[in-house]
């Protein structure tokens, strides 16, 4: 009973404060309470803010990796890492909906794709991540949140070779994907 009455007098509220407002504070946003500023950068555009960083005395290489907004696309296609080297890799997820990054073996992007499509009948591949449970899948992120940055810290491979990175997420791999070159 209470919340049935407040939340039209809350309303009102709202309103009559937004009605009677100057002319410049009567928008969306001056009403909108719950809801995030929208971005006033142009998210159709590649923001090309990539950082590698390495560090040869202790072997670490640090990479941010961005999810380019509106496009289903990373904001690189390839980055080289040195075999056995500690890499950190930033993943921030510009978009507005949910992605994940799995790195697997060389030679077996079709075959994890397949794996994430056939999750689809999985009522639990949301739980897993839509990460496919097959020995070719390396290193996985969880599902990561638009406007998230997540750190996916690893040991890459010693043996060199072209290691697929993609996303599972249902439809997102074909597009969604690189190469991450492991350099001996």
């Amino acid at each position: 009973m209470i919340k049935a009455t407040l939340f039209p007098l809350a309303a009102m509220l709202l309103f009559w404060n937004w009605y009677n407002a100057p002319n410049e504070t009567r928008s969306a946003e001056a009403i909108a309470l719950c809801e995030a500023q929208p971005r006033t950068e142009d998210t159709n555009q590649t923001r090309n803010n990539f950082r590698i960083e390495r560090n040869e005395d202790a072997r670490v290489t640090t990479i941010l990796l961005e999810i380019v907004p509106e496009m289903m696309k990373f904001g690189l296609d390839t980055f080289n890492v040195k075999a056995g080297d500690k890499i950190i890799l930033e993943i921030d997820n510009l978009d507005g909906m949910q992605h994940n990054l799995l790195i697997a073996k060389p030679g077996t992007l079709d075959k994890v794709g397949a794996a994430a499509d056939a999750m689809l009948r999985d009522p639990k591949a949301s739980e897993k991540f839509y990460i496919p449970e097959i020995p070719e899948v390396l290193f996985s992120t969880k599902m990561i949140g638009p406007q998230e940055l997540y750190t996916l810290t690893f040991t890459a491979p010693t043996e060199p070779g072209n290691y697929p990175f993609v996303c599972t997420f249902p439809g997102h791999w074909r597009m969604m994907n690189g190469i991450m070159v492991v350099e001996g």
